[in-house]
């Protein structure tokens, strides 16, 4: 990982009594790419708003490439921005759009032009230039709008939910686009969304966010096999919740009897909440076979998912049902259908542990 290009030190941002953000420490690395990712209101567009200027934060400093930008206006911060509306200029062509802002700065006509041809070309809008937003696509119009916060070569690159007016198949393809851009680039990207598979393909880093505070950072891999706490833990892909108590140094007890555990730090007695992901429970062609954890149940429902089917399944005596995700082949082979009954096992490697009250 490079130097620290933008530091961010216990920011907190209130709009009169009420706490958007609270007391947040951040760094991010040169060349990366970060996602803020979280619930609507969660504070990741307030946050991002404050890096670029936009609202000032009450408290807290902010620092980009070795500079204190912490009370600077935003023309004076190093940043382009994608919105989510795209706020592309209606009266203006494509080209004049990617223009402004070097037109604006009064580069050179031939500079401007220079870099309008490189810019378009970069995002395959070469035959779009003398159109207007009006007669783009979605996906075009925000090309458009990359294009432009990237004409001035800012130091950083702030996308606010760029993709979400989008549908879902032009959204996959522009991730991918803007991933392979930033990259190729290297230019140091911040993105807010509330989409967790957005994160999760396009994210060096991942900052998992809620009610004005930072709950995780860490890589996808990270946040998604080791969620820091049941908030992400449900938040981040689907996930089992089991109520249950520690009962032993490896081992918790709920309504359905005992289950081994593998990771624990938390004293007896104490109520938790068990988790695992539905790929991580395993189906059993047999019972009595040397997997932990096994026990049998009910199939409520079979759900075809393409690559996977899904089966929710009511173990004897547990009062949660279960998720569990399978190959179809492994389905068929097992003969899975509602109403009929299944053994199956909770790998204790695989079962994460949060205090009720975390």
């Amino acid at each position: 990982m490079g130097d620290v290009f933008l530091r961010i030190e216990n920011l907190t941002k209130k709009f009169g009594n009420f706490t958007a953000l609270r007391d947040i420490s951040l760094e991010v690395f040169e060349g990366e790419f970060v996602c803020f990712l979280g619930p609507s209101g969660c504070g990741k567009t307030t946050l991002l708003r404050a890096i670029a200027g936009l609202d000032i934060q009450t408290q807290g400093g902010i620092t980009q490439a070795g500079r204190d930008i912490s009370v600077l206006p935003p023309s004076e911060r190093d940043f382009g921005i994608v919105f989510q509306s795209y706020a592309l200029f209606p009266n203006l062509t494509v080209e004049k759009n990617v223009a402004y802002g070097l037109e604006s700065r009064r580069a050179r006509r031939d500079e401007t032009s220079s870099r309008v041809n490189e810019l378009l070309t970069l995002v395959d809008l070469v035959d779009q230039r003398v159109k207007y937003p009006s007669q783009l696509s979605g996906g075009q119009q925000q090309r458009v709008a990359l294009a432009r916060a990237l004409a001035t070569s800012p130091g950083l690159l702030l996308l606010d939910e760029p993709l979400s007016a989008l549908d879902a198949k032009v959204r996959t393809h522009l991730r991918q686009e803007i991933k392979q851009l930033q990259k190729r680039l290297a230019v140091t990207t911040i993105m807010v969304t509330h989409d967790q598979e957005e994160a999760l393909t396009m994210a060096d880093r991942i900052v998992v966010m809620n009610h004005g505070v930072i709950e995780q950072i860490g890589t996808p891999e990270e946040i998604y096999a080791a969620p820091a706490s049941e908030f992400v833990a449900e938040f981040i892909g689907t996930m089992n919740f089991i109520n249950a108590a520690v009962s032993g140094a490896s081992e918790c007890a709920h309504q359905g009897g005992a289950l081994q555990i593998s990771d624990n730090s938390i004293e007896s007695n104490r109520a938790v909440r068990l988790a695992i992901r539905p790929e991580d429970v395993r189906l059993l062609s047999v019972s009595g076979s040397d997997q932990p954890n096994q026990t049998s149940g009910q199939v409520i429902s079979v759900e075809y998912l393409g690559a996977f089917i899904r089966v929710t399944i009511q173990p004897a005596g547990w009062q949660e049902p279960l998720l569990v995700d399978a190959s179809t082949d492994l389905a068929n082979e097992l003969e899975i259908s509602a109403g009929g009954t299944v053994n199956l096992s909770l790998p204790a490697e695989k079962i994460l542990i949060y205090q009720e009250d975390s």
